[in-house]
């Protein structure tokens, strides 16, 4: 089973789209991905329950 989330979903105006075959890997490439093209959602405390939140299984 994959696992896929795309920028568009939390409402940025971003192409970054991300799957991965495990959750784990999926998180550590979003939230690398925020840091660099996102540096102000990167800091937020909610950027993990958000990021969970919006991971959808394929």
């Amino acid at each position: 089973m994959a696992y896929t989330l795309t920028c568009a979903d939390t409402g940025a105006a971003c192409p970054g789209s991300f799957t991965t075959d495990g959750r784990d890997e999926l998180v550590e490439h979003v939230m690398l991905h925020a840091k660099h093209a996102h540096p102000e959602l990167a800091g937020n405390p909610d950027m993990g329950a958000m990021v969970e939140s919006l991971i959808k299984q394929v």
